[in-house]
């Protein structure tokens, strides 16, 4: 029996980043979190595509939950860069559209939008303490789709060959 551990990390990079890349890209970014589920299904499919069939649901589960991890720390280190101005520029394009079709005065639409005009406020706790929630949320979606990916790509187990007694010779009769 093998006892071999699967190498999470690559598959989990690789799902991770795209997941990441896909949570901070604007119009991309409105599914929110539901990215995780096929990033975490890329990571289980690279994992099995490493290590072949035989795969249980856990293996599935820590490079899903490691995918989730991975894209929060992409997604902060995004949104430290000028696309968390684009993205703040769409929502607050949004708002106005959305303040524009109401056709009514709405408190909190401009409440929306005076944050959204004020430059972001960063903090090093602020930043740190969001990182984790984000981690903590993402790790628990992307378990789910790793989960999922193992179950459709790495599940299947190559059944050993079959253990028949060999058919007696044609031709020969043992009758006497």
């Amino acid at each position: 029996m093998d006892n071999a551990k699967p190498e999470y990390l690559v598959p989990a990079l690789i799902g991770g980043a795209a997941s990441g890349v896909l949570l901070m890209t604007p119009f991309v970014n409105l599914c929110c979190c539901l990215w995780l589920i096929p990033g975490g299904v890329l990571a289980a499919w690279v994992l099995a595509a490493r290590t072949g069939p035989g795969l249980k649901a856990g293996d599935g589960a820590v490079v899903g939950a490691l995918t989730g991890i991975v894209a929060a720390v992409v997604d902060a280190f995004l949104g430290l860069t000028p696309l968390q101005s684009i993205n703040r520029s769409v929502m607050r394009t949004m708002a106005d559209r959305m303040a524009e079709f109401s056709g009514a005065q709405l408190p909190q639409l401009d409440r929306l939008k005076e944050q959204l005009a004020a430059p972001p406020n960063y903090t090093v706790a602020g930043f740190l303490i969001g990182l984790f929630v984000l981690a903590a949320v993402l790790a628990l979606v992307g378990l789910l789709g790793g989960v999922i990916g193992v179950a459709v790509f790495g599940a299947k187990k190559p059944s050993p060959p079959s253990q028949q007694p060999p058919a007696p010779p044609q031709g020969h009769s043992d009758a006497t």
